[in-house]
């Protein structure tokens, strides 16, 4: 850890789809591979707290999944050591539905265990709604929010020609945001 990086309590990874197998999305898995180095690397007393329910369709918590994903690819790529280091160390969230809710809900969590100063990981694309949200329910005197994106997702689907699904991806968020706006406009 870098003297200008403060010591983070946890990580809050924000959730994505779940395949009907059970198996977190490429997005999702992404932001887990950030998490875990960020984990390893920087943060190694982190917890990480994993943020996402159940969706139509899908056998486990988006949270479950991701938590299920992270041990495995732990224990495959730096071996048992790092899976049970790693394991009490994974928080689950598994009620929220969308990036608001996990909002509400991880910073309850955090609160919960007691963290003061928590990292914020999702997608590039996705970490200015998503930090928006959590700042507006950040009980500001309990908490240092630091965002901490994973950059290459947008890249990483134009270089695999992944155009639609980067579309649907944009349009997405475009409309996430929308609707944050147009609560906000509300007042609500």
């Amino acid at each position: 850890m870098s003297p200008n990086q403060p010591a983070l309590e946890a990580l809050i990874v924000l959730g994505g789809r779940v395949g009907a197998d059970g198996y977190p999305g490429r997005p999702t898995r992404l932001r887990l591979l950030h998490a875990l180095n960020l984990w390893r690397e920087h943060y190694p007393g982190a917890h990480l707290l994993m943020s996402g329910g159940r969706n139509k369709g899908a056998p486990v918590s988006e949270a479950r999944a991701m938590a299920e994903w992270s041990l495995k690819w732990a224990e495959e790529n730096w071996g048992a050591e790092a899976r049970e280091r790693l394991a009490p160390l994974i928080i689950l969230e598994e009620t929220s539905r969308n990036t608001l809710a996990a909002a509400q809900n991880a910073l309850v969590l955090a609160q919960k265990f007691g963290f003061s100063r928590v990292g914020l990981v999702t997608d590039h694309l996705h970490m200015r709604r998503a930090h928006y949200l959590f700042r507006h329910h950040l009980p500001h005197r309990h908490f240092s929010l630091h965002p901490l994106p994973y950059p290459g997702l947008l890249r990483d689907y134009w270089q695999r020609r992944r155009f639609l699904r980067l579309g649907k991806m944009l349009l997405r968020e475009g409309g996430a945001w929308v609707k944050v706006l147009g609560k906000r406009m509300l007042g609500r």
